[in-house]
């Protein structure tokens, strides 16, 4: 998908999902923004450099916006296809994207011990499937960085967490145009068909609305995320910051009312359970997926003093603290 001159997508696809890898090209710089998991890493990539006329040594960055396999799990094959391409993350994701190791316990088995939910072993061995084997980050940004393709085109990293803590964004200068990633997430993600796949997977409450304000408030008139529709002018990028927010509030009333109504305690699965189709029209067999956003209101609440939580019980047990 060509976007304007020096900007392209490579369209992939990801459990019937729309994944879109950027391509940014300047002179002799070519960069390539996420690189998918590994199948994608080996087959699509190559395809459209190929088809590009870009030959081995003509890749020159790989920036990986945040640690999940659909982003970072194609590095090493990235690394043994390319080997001259300089590979860089957000320095607070490295670990989790050089070790996939540790990527998989830290991120995707975070919810095992303290509260019983976790992936089957077929859905695990898929997900470490995406990834190959470790691969060291030569570069760690923490958003701020300048790179210049040309002689007057200017690259900005931005710093957008709230999916991870480390999530980068790249920003163009000449043309407007700001490739986020997964930074926000509207009301979810949709399949190549339209229908609701997936409810947002943001971690940070606070440092995910930071992110929304820092879009909507930025000079950007087009944004580009890896599983969403191209978004161009102010108009449709403002609602789709509001849509991000309006998620997040949503999700914060509804475990509030929960808990209120429920004084002797929930845990965090029972939340996801029974909050699910309120929020989203994704289907029920996926509701656990709610555990990442639903992890960070909770604990958000706890900072705040609202919300305490019963540790000695596993799974933990949650109520409101009467400091309503």
């Amino acid at each position: 998908m060509h976007l304007y001159p020096g900007a392209d997508l490579i369209e992939c696809e990801i459990n019937g999902r729309p994944l879109y890898l950027p391509v940014l090209k300047e002179g002799q710089e070519t960069l390539l923004l996420d690189c998918g998991t590994r199948h994608h890493a080996i087959k699509d990539v190559p395809a459209y450099l190929n088809d590009a006329g870009l030959g081995k040594q003509d890749l020159t960055w790989l920036i990986m916006t945040h640690p999940d396999g659909d982003h970072c799990g194609g590095s090493a094959e990235i690394r043994r296809q390319y080997p001259g391409v300089r590979l860089a993350c957000g320095e607070a994701d490295r670990k989790m994207i050089e070790s996939p190791d540790f990527l998989f316990t830290f991120r995707y088995d975070a919810y095992r011990q303290n509260h019983e939910i976790y992936f089957d072993a077929k859905t695990e061995q898929e997900i470490r499937n995406c990834s190959s084997r470790p691969q060291e980050v030569t570069f760690g940004f923490v958003g701020g960085e300048v790179m210049r393709l040309g002689s007057d085109r200017i690259l900005e990293t931005w710093h957008l967490p709230g999916h991870s803590h480390g999530h980068l964004g790249v920003y163009d200068r000449k043309h407007r145009a700001l490739f986020y990633g997964d930074a926000i997430q509207g009301a979810g993600y949709q399949s190549l068909r339209g229908a609701w796949t997936l409810c947002p997977t943001y971690l940070y409450v606070d440092a995910y609305l930071q992110t929304i304000r820092t879009i909507e408030k930025s000079d950007a008139e087009m944004i580009i995320g890896c599983h969403w529709p191209v978004l161009r002018g102010k108009d449709a990028i403002g609602q789709f910051c509001a849509e991000s927010r309006n998620f997040v509030t949503q999700a914060e009333r509804l475990i509030t009312n929960y808990l209120r109504d429920h004084p002797s305690g929930t845990t965090l699965r029972e939340l996801c359970e029974q909050l699910s189709n309120q929020l989203g029209e994704w289907p029920q067999e996926v509701c656990l997926e709610l555990a990442n956003a639903f992890s960070g209101h909770l604990d958000r609440g706890i900072e705040s003093g609202r919300i305490t939580v019963d540790r000695s019980a596993c799974p933990f047990v949650y109520k409101l603290s009467g400091r309503q």
